[in-house]
């Protein structure tokens, strides 16, 4: 038996075709792992769960679309309590060290940026498989000061930085208009905020680096 055979097989969850193609070849040719499943939103990843081996290894975009998790890191919170023995590796177009730290209190093994060199996708793997976290070293400098974040703070303001109101997140996230909105203060008293056009002026959007 190769020593590739031995390792964890590995689950692509990607909303982008390209991305899936070029993370497949990547993973495959470069890394010597094999593929399990590929997939393009939560709905089929949860789908596929229950035919993949138990300790597979998950590399995951945060803003992965479906109707089956609220949002990238409830989905993270889900499969750490559903699948305990899955390893979750967020690959993520975000980039910002608040956020990524939030992914891995809700339970992820290893946060990194697709702005980062690959060889990054496969330290990550390696610390993974000896039981370690990994965080991207080149994420850019964390502007927060203040008291750490909730996951579902960070995501709130994630939300709001792109334009949603606190109506459209409690629909979309099947909370009440009161709880986000309480979300919302909290997050805000802890980055030294006071109103919406702080908010904005400060550059939130960039701060989280939502695909700018």
């Amino acid at each position: 038996m190769s020593s590739n055979e031995t390792l964890p097989g590995l689950v692509i969850a990607d909303s982008f075709p390209v991305m899936q193609w070029a993370l497949q070849r990547y993973l495959s040719e470069e890394c010597g792992r094999q593929v399990l499943a590929v997939v393009g939103d939560s709905d089929s990843l949860v789908e596929r769960l229950a035919d993949l081996p138990p300790e597979s290894i998950l590399i995951t975009e945060l803003g992965l679309p479906g109707q089956r998790s609220r949002d990238g890191i409830h989905l993270v919170e889900w499969l750490t309590r559903h699948c305990p023995q899955m390893k979750v590796m967020v690959y993520s177009v975000f980039s910002a060290p608040l956020l990524a730290k939030a992914v891995l209190r809700s339970g992820a093994s290893a946060f990194i940026s697709k702005r980062s060199p690959l060889e990054t996708l496969k330290a990550a793997l390696e610390c993974m498989a000896l039981g370690q976290t990994f965080l991207d070293p080149g994420l850019h400098p964390q502007r927060h000061t203040g008291k750490p974040l909730s996951p579902t703070e960070v995501d709130i303001l994630r939300r709001l930085a792109r334009g949603d109101t606190v109506s459209e997140i409690a629909q979309r996230t099947m909370r009440s208009v009161s709880t986000i909105s309480t979300h919302k203060k909290n997050a805000m008293v802890k980055i030294g905020l006071n109103s919406d056009a702080e908010l904005i002026a400060l550059g939130v959007m960039n701060w989280l680096h939502e695909l700018a």
